[in-house]
């Protein structure tokens, strides 16, 4: 025999349905605070309180639970359920738990990290919760011997506690020294600076995550050669550059790496000269749509846009502001940049770029045999169109292929196509026949 959740017996195989079974709660306990401030977790018990039914509890139950790892205390929380006992326990009362287990003093971890067509070794350190209530510190590695390396010393507050919980706000404050190299342009960049971001969400008819970050930094334009034009040298020496960046993303995928339905589109715009010797406007636009048709095919058409522009205070264009097309990730079929203006043999980078890819994705024959092992693997069929410079399809640049694709832990991939490049330039530099590419944003 078995108990229902407040009494009485069934038949071992009866079932219920815990929507009728009334309940409500009458306490909630947190166990496992120690940092912690009482008032961070306080909100947790809002929808337990709000249950009338034994399925609403276990529902909201597991929504607080969610919360409470969102908040950043916690490295890992259980979930108890009992019945309400003592002189306030009410008919129908329970009593729900949570027990959990703070992250440690100090943390640290080492890997690697996926980028635009490149990957990095990483290393990291991390005070948690060191005011009770979610703010954190941490200083972050990178190294990289294709482009960049980066160190990072940054402070966040979340305000997921706030009554504004749902939008998820978050404060950050970052100091960081940054080097990213161009190796086609035969120069590199190093930012010494500091980053303040405020992020958070609404939900005004569609869920949309908004940033808002000011930098002001030093960027210092060096040469890798000597044989570099003069019109990269001109650029070369330390700026200031005082900025502010505002994106916004909107994103229904049901995947980052391989959808199958749902439309992402992202914004990011730039204003810089709020002082320092640098000024321009910059906005790129990605967008990609991804339709389900039969037999797992799912058809996927993507666009990416850049323009950057100068204003009343410019008096030059900073060269690593400007956009470099062609490469794996934008347009294939063209090395890194080898689809744009050049100057003596050397590209030099676009005020404006356009690029747009349609593709077939399919799976791998036999996928139903190795159910587990082929989720990771999709092939593609692809077209690809672009130009830099200008917004017409004059001189367009044009490629198409077939690859095969391999998932990275849901969040990048690694294609590995093979390429005919249909249209270009006598200047580009195209690629005819395979091409290698890892990132987590693609064309």
């Amino acid at each position: 025999m078995s108990q229902s959740p407040r009494g009485g017996s069934a038949s071992k195989d009866s079932k219920y349905d815990l929507s009728k079974i009334s309940a409500r709660v009458d306490r909630v306990n947190v166990s496992g605070l120690q940092r912690t401030q009482n008032d961070y977790v306080m909100r947790a018990a809002d929808g337990l309180f709000k249950a009338t039914n034994f399925q609403d509890l276990m529902v909201e139950a597991m929504s607080t639970k969610s919360y409470l790892h969102e908040l950043g205390i916690f490295k890992d929380v259980s979930v108890h359920i009992d019945i309400s006992r003592g002189a306030d326990a009410t008919p129908q009362g329970y009593e729900v738990t949570f027990k959990g287990n703070e992250y440690t003093r100090l943390m640290g971890s080492a890997g690697t990290e996926i980028g635009q067509n490149e990957g990095s070794l990483r290393t990291e350190l991390t005070i948690p919760n060191i005011l009770g209530r979610g703010e954190s510190v941490s200083l972050q590695g990178s190294y990289s011997s294709n482009r960049a390396h980066d160190l990072q010393l940054k402070f966040w507050k979340p305000f997921f506690h706030t009554r504004f919980r749902e939008n998820r706000p978050e404060l950050s404050f970052s100091v960081f020294r940054q080097t990213d190299r161009y190796d086609i342009s035969s120069f590199q960049t190093t930012n010494l600076g500091y980053l303040v971001d405020f992020s958070a969400h609404t939900m005004l008819g569609v869920d949309l995550t908004h940033s808002l970050q000011y930098e002001n930094s030093i960027r210092d334009v060096g040469l890798l050669n000597k044989s570099v034009p003069f019109a990269i040298r001109d650029h070369c020496g330390p700026k200031l550059a005082s900025l502010i960046r505002y994106s916004i993303i909107f994103d229904n995928r049901d995947g980052n790496v391989f959808p199958t339905q749902g439309v992402l589109l992202k914004s990011v715009n730039e204003y810089c000269g709020l002082g320092g010797n640098i000024a321009y406007t910059s906005s790129t636009a990605h967008g990609e749509v991804n339709v389900p048709l039969f037999a797992g095919l799912v058809a996927q058409f993507c666009g990416r846009v850049g323009v950057v522009k100068e204003t009343k205070n410019t008096t030059q264009l900073p060269i690593n502001s400007l956009f470099y097309c062609g490469g794996p990730l934008t347009l294939r079929g063209f090395k890194f940049g080898g689809a744009g203006p050049v100057i003596d043999g050397t590209p030099i980078g676009a005020q404006t770029f356009w690029c747009t890819g349609a593709h077939l994705w399919a799976p791998l024959p036999f996928a139903g045999v190795f159910k587990n092992l082929a989720s990771h693997f999709r092939m593609h069929f692809f077209y690809n169109l672009g130009n830099s410079n200008t917004f017409s399809t004059e001189n367009m640049r044009s490629a198409f292929g077939v690859g095969l694709a391999v998932k990275l832990a849901e969040r990048a991939r690694i294609e590995l196509n093979y390429c005919v490049p249909v249209r270009r330039q006598t200047t580009d530099n195209a690629i005819n026949g395979f091409q290698f590419g890892i990132g987590y944003e693609f064309v």
